[in-house]
């Protein structure tokens, strides 16, 4: 996965402001984040659109070589005080300190993980 976003997207769910994606409930919430945390979280706009065996399409929300990383999940960790997650710590010191000095330190994201999860406790954007 790569690590090159320096910002959230305008629907990013870590970004905190009207636009963004808004779970269902907090629970859900708690799944992404646990889920961002340990595996990364593939950016929307760079998950692939795969067919199904029905044809139906969805998309792949796998980390690959092409994918990137969502920078508004990364810029709450590190705002938070935890550092990266799980994918950005196993990488080299000097590879982090590049990713961190490319990143849009003034994007609006939630400033820790409970932040977000309160925001998605009712499942509307706030």
């Amino acid at each position: 996965m790569k690590f090159d976003l320096k910002r959230p997207c305008e629907n990013c769910p870590f970004r905190n402001g009207p636009t963004r994606i808004v779970f269902a409930c907090r629970e859900r919430a708690e799944e992404i984040e646990e889920m961002a945390y340990r595996q990364g979280f593939v950016c929307h706009l760079t998950a692939d659109e795969v067919e199904g065996d029905e044809g139906e399409t969805h998309f792949d929300f796998r980390a690959d070589g092409g994918s990137q990383h969502c920078a508004g999940a990364l810029l709450m960790y590190l705002k938070s005080g935890m550092g990266g997650n799980v994918p950005f710590e196993n990488l080299s010191e000097d590879e982090q300190a590049r990713i961190e000095s490319r990143l849009d330190w003034d994007s609006p994201v939630f400033e820790s993980e409970e932040e977000f999860l309160e925001a998605n406790e009712s499942g509307v954007a706030v």
